[in-house]
């Protein structure tokens, strides 16, 4: 594979990410104990999609159980299923879409004589029997009878079978289980404890349909596993299909294929029986390695507390005091389900594999990289998930902007939404790899090849895949900036009909982060640049109508037109688009009538129910009223929507989670702080959630600590009335990255009532 040496003339090590000097810490300013308000069960109920299942913070296996539903959900648990198929070894954090994903490696323990397809090993159980914390699942099965406990490291996993007395110690494994579709897979008995073997998966069938790929161009990963038993096995068979084409194997230690499965008996004993389990993108004797490394002579016992204390230290790098239980464990899950993704792919002995080539390729790591990929889409976490990182996650930064641009050396483009798949997956509007570098450089983060960032965001700015500009929906395949934008300011309906006017303003925005990242890397006249260009948002706005629309590639508007209609705007409506101008809030206010215009119609979009709080391009409208001269009214919206939104039990996610970005943005506004637009550096202010919040900066950073302490005489007093930055008089409403960095105690004086905070 390509690589790009990094570091000094005297540093010999070449590897694919560049060169650092500061190893990824165990930062730890706490205690460790606010792991006990996080509950893995929020957000499995509806469209959430979250994991319940244990893992480490960006961990390669993500432990959980699969469930039986109906519809076939998007990645594997759903609260409302009474069974479940399995556990599976990988998992994405609440996608949407639909027929995609991964729910790798499947072993689920039984009891009853093995006949019959997959299928009919799905078990029944009761959450009354079930448990979800960090580091640990437990759940009893019902039909064979079995307790299951589980948990995980980083790339490696033991689970737990205790079997009523007297019932034959069984364990089904599927290789050929997945939310994607099975390519191959292999299933080799090595010795009586010991089997190994691989899957092959494609995870978004559908995308390589519409790609019209060849196998294995899009979406093609392949899973290596190691699988040990604690106890010997004394008899086995082997399966391959699925429902009535199944086929069966009594007499074969191997089989090789599509939809292969196996099935093991171990001896009986008293003593439950523990499958320990090593995965690799890489090999089969790196999943061994994982194994050896990282759960091999060690008890179930000591990972999981291994992994609560991980995750302890993560957490508790914001400390907060007051509210309610349900508060502090709404906000201790959202920050869990924050740093899950992306996943850290990095391997034993730093190797790692990328597929943005279009093909796996395996390139080594200096000892102190990682390499992020599993984003899902930038589109979803360049608005929240990304800039939390940059505060909390500080010493991973660098090493997600190098991910981005390996893949771009590999693949020729910046990553849209990036998997562990092969190539690329286009899914989502705009280029939004391109914010996130942007806000990394604006707030000093630049260990990687600057050269190559500029060339890379420069490259999405200016080209396109034009073989993939098919009409009228050229938004879905491209990797670039279509031409008819570059060139004339717009995306039309002609060219996307259902995305149209939103890929304008996701483009503008990405603009004015190019032109954030310029002005950081001294390119002056490139910012000026693209700073024009990211007025194209003005092409779209109707004045006679008040609203963003879609345009024709004459220039006329596209009608009918219906605010509340979804035609032109991916996944919205021009009603939660009007206000998508974050870079530019003020001259949106002007378009509009001016600050008072926006704030009556920043009224109606919330009064008349147009708000859609599971909608990435909506989330920063709540802050809004902040640049208008009604910061209460922010205040007032976020605490209704705090309350409103979520809620700490398994329906209390308002929507995909998608790889965090909504638990993200519930964190930064629980917190009272949030980034209207990554890139510009800046916190915008609202009433935190809690009495006292301390931000515990990473020691890369300073080491300081930044204190929100929000004065209250009653639970109501939710209206800031004055504020204080380190016992000065403090008048604005958002908050530098630097003086968050610097550390020191913002003090907010709280009321019932609405007051002119700030004067500004």
């Amino acid at each position: 594979s390509s690589a790009a040496t990094g570091g000094d003339d005297t540093a010999a090590p070449t590897c694919a990410l560049g060169r650092r000097q500061q190893v990824w810490s165990d930062f730890c300013p706490g205690d460790g104990s606010v792991v006990d308000f996080v509950d893995p069960l929020i957000g499995t109920r509806g469209s959430g999609n979250t994991i319940p299942g244990p893992m480490l913070p960006h961990g390669m296996v993500k432990l959980s159980p699969d469930s039986v539903v109906e519809s076939g959900s998007i990645d594997a648990y759903d609260y409302d299923s009474d069974a479940i198929e399995g556990f599976s070894h990988t998992h994405l954090e609440g996608p949407g879409g639909s027929l995609n994903g991964y729910s790798h490696i499947l072993l689920q323990p039984f009891s009853r004589e093995p006949s019959g397809p997959v299928e009919d090993y799905a078990s029944h159980f009761d959450h009354g029997n079930e448990t979800a914390e960090v580091g640990y699942y437990a759940v009893t099965l019902d039909d064979p009878g079995v307790r299951v406990e589980l948990t995980a490291a980083r790339h490696a996993a033991i689970h737990r079978y205790t079997y009523e007395a007297g019932r034959p110690p069984r364990v089904l494994l599927d290789v050929g289980h997945t939310r994607g579709d099975s390519l191959g897979g292999r299933i080799s008995i090595v010795d009586s404890r010991n089997i190994e073997g691989f899957g092959v998966y494609n995870v978004h069938p559908l995308l390589s349909v519409a790609l019209d790929d060849a196998p294995g161009v899009t979406g093609q990963v392949t899973v290596y596993y190691a699988i040990r038993l604690s106890r010997p096995l004394i008899d086995h068979g082997m399966l391959q299909g699925q429902g009535s084409t199944t086929s069966y194997h009594d007499d074969l230690d191997e089989i090789e294929g599509a939809d292969s499965a196996a099935w093991f008996e171990v001896e009986a004993s008293e003593d439950p029986v523990e499958v320990r389990v090593g995965l690799s993108l890489v090999s089969v004797e790196q999943a061994r390695a994982h194994l050896d490394e990282e759960v091999e002579g060690r008890s179930l016992e000591q990972v999981r507390e291994a992994a609560r204390q991980e995750w302890g230290c993560l957490l508790s790098r914001v400390e907060v005091e007051g509210g309610s239980d349900d508060d502090r464990t709404r906000f201790y899950t959202a920050l869990y389900h924050s740093f899950m993704q992306p996943t850290d792919f990095r391997e034993s002995g730093g190797v790692f594999t990328s597929g943005s080539a279009g093909r796996a390729e395996t390139g080594e790591l200096c000892a102190d990289r990682h390499f992020y990929a599993d984003d899902w889409c930038m589109w979803d976490t360049f608005r929240t998930t990304h800039p939390l990182s940059t505060v909390l996650q500080p010493e991973t930064v660098d090493d997600r902007v190098a991910s981005m641009l390996y893949a771009y050396e590999q693949g020729g483009w910046l990553p849209k939404c990036s998997w562990m798949a092969t190539g690329y997956s286009r899914v989502m509007t705009g280029n939004h790899a391109v914010p996130i570098i942007a806000d990394a450089r604006v707030k000093g983060f630049a260990d990687y090849d600057e050269a190559l960032a500029w060339e890379a965001v420069d490259k999405a700015g200016r080209q396109d895949t034009e073989e993939w500009l098919i009409e009228p929906f050229c938004g879905y395949f491209n990797l670039g900036t279509p031409p008819e934008y570059r060139e004339g300011g717009f995306v039309s309906h002609d060219c996307d009909r259902d995305q149209s006017a939103s890929m304008t303003l996701e483009y503008a925005y990405d603009d004015w982060a190019t032109a954030r990242l310029a002005e950081a890397l001294g390119r002056t006249d490139d910012a000026t640049a693209y700073d024009a260009r990211s007025g194209n948002w003005r092409n779209h706005w109707d004045p006679e109508v008040g609203f963003m629309r879609g345009r024709n590639r004459d220039g006329s508007w596209v009608e009918p037109f219906d605010p509340t209609s979804g035609t032109d705007f991916v996944e919205s409506t021009s009603w939660i688009y009007s206000f998508s101008v974050p870079h530019d809030v003020d001259g949106l206010a002007a378009a509009m009538g001016g600050p008072q215009a926006m704030v009556d119609k920043l009224d109606a979009f919330f009064d008349e129910g147009h708000f859609d709080p599971s909608n990435e391009p909506g989330f920063h409208t709540p802050m809004l009223y902040n640049r208008v001269g009604a910061a209460w009214r922010t205040q007032e919206r976020v605490a209704a929507l705090l309350d409103g939104a979520f809620s700490a039990d398994p329906g209390g996610l308002p929507g995909n989670d998608d790889a965090g970005a909504t638990s993200a943005w519930y964190a930064l506004l629980a917190m009272g702080l949030y980034p209207i637009a990554p890139g510009d550096g800046r916190y915008d202010i609202t009433t935190p959630r809690f009495d006292r919040v301390d931000i515990h900066l990473h020691p890369d950073q300073g080491g300081a600590t930044f204190t929100i302490l929000a004065e209250r005489e009653t639970d109501d007093a939710i209206y800031i009335q004055s504020a204080r930055l380190d016992g000065e008089v403090f008048d604005r409403s958002s908050l530098s990255h630097d003086e968050l960095l610097a550390g020191g105690t913002l003090e907010l004086t709280l009321g019932t009532e609405p007051a002119g905070w700030p004067e500004e």
